[in-house]
C-alpha cells in the first residue's frame, strides 16, 4: 500500500506544471477596436491550459498599415520583447501575467529604453570630442 501511495506521488510530480491565464484575444484587422487600449474588455478570453503559458501582443506594419494582434500562447523565449527588421515589420512582447498584453505596458517600456539609450550615446559622444 505505501509503494502505491509513493508512486502515486512520484507521478504526480513527474507531470509538468499546468496552469490557465486570462489574456486579451483579437485581431485589429478583424475588429479595429482591438487596436484602443480602452476597449479591450470585450477581448477577455481565459487562455487554455498549457504548461507556462503566456499572453502575447504583436503590432505588425505591412505597406504602411499597421495591425495588433493579442494572443495566448505557451513557452516565453528568452527575449519578452524583440523587433524584426525589413520592409514588414513587427514589435513582438510576451507576459505571463493576467491581462498583461495591453498597449500601455510595452510602450513604457521602449520609450524608456530609447531615452535611456539616446542619453548614453550622447553622453559618451560628448566625452569623445573633448
Amino acid at each position: 500500500m505505501h509503494y502505491w501511495m509513493l508512486s502515486f506521488v512520484i507521478l504526480i510530480l513527474l507531470i509538468p506544471y499546468v496552469s490557465s491565464l486570462k489574456c486579451y484575444v483579437c485581431n485589429s484587422n478583424e475588429d479595429p477596436t482591438c487596436a484602443d487600449s480602452d476597449s479591450l474588455g470585450k477581448f477577455v478570453k481565459q487562455c487554455p491550459q498549457r504548461e507556462e503559458p503566456y499572453c502575447r501582443k504583436i503590432v505588425q506594419r505591412v505597406d504602411q498599415e499597421t495591425s495588433i494582434v493579442r494572443t495566448c500562447g505557451s513557452k516565453v523565449g528568452t527575449k519578452l520583447c524583440y523587433k524584426t527588421a525589413g520592409a514588414h515589420t513587427a514589435s513582438v512582447c510576451s507576459c505571463d501575467e493576467e491581462l498583461c498584453n495591453t498597449a500601455a505596458t510595452y510602450n513604457v517600456q521602449q520609450r524608456f529604453m530609447t531615452i535611456i539609450s539616446s542619453i548614453t550615446t550622447l553622453t559618451i559622444t560628448m566625452i569623445l570630442l573633448r
